[in-house]
């Protein structure tokens, strides 16, 4: 099962990666698998995996609304546990919109970087209903890396 922690240990010298993971799995595999190919990933970096809740999950009851209850999420650990990639499963504490609750997660964690799985949208889709991807590049200074979703290769 995941553990939470609030804060790194003094003297913790794991390279700290925030995944925020949506609903679909080849997504999460991707972010996992891009972890997966950091140098020394299995001695060296602790993942914290979460999801966002949007739309109806947010009108679910609160013992409901945890990253533990998503297929995607639990499959990304899975994944990672299976390669020896130390990983941990937390909820965000703001929930909406779903940037705030990411940058706010990756501040608590001090994560060293943000890897975002992209979506294909057209220009005009991206204008009318926002991007979470945008606004995480345009609101942290952390380094933000964005993978294809399609891209499962080990």
């Amino acid at each position: 099962m995941a553990t939470e922690v609030d804060s790194p240990t003094v003297g913790d010298s794991k390279y700290r990666v925030l995944l925020p993971i949506d609903t679909d799995e080849q997504s999460a595999l991707s972010q996992a698998h891009y972890v997966n190919s950091l140098p020394d990933a299995t001695a060296s970096v602790l993942v914290t995996l979460t999801h966002v809740l949007h739309g109806p999950e947010l009108d679910a009851s609160r013992e409901l609304q945890s990253a533990q209850r998503v297929g995607a999420v639990l499959a990304a650990h899975e994944w990672l546990t299976e390669h020896n990639i130390e990983s941990e499963i937390r909820d965000v504490d703001h929930p909406y919109p779903p940037r705030d609750g990411i940058l706010a997660l990756a501040e608590k964690i001090t994560a060293d970087a943000i890897v975002l799985s992209g979506r294909k949208r057209s220009a005009v889709e991206s204008v009318l209903f926002g991007s979470v991807v945008q606004t995480i590049l345009k609101n942290t200074t952390r380094p933000v890396v964005i993978v294809d979703p399609s891209n499962n290769d080990e």
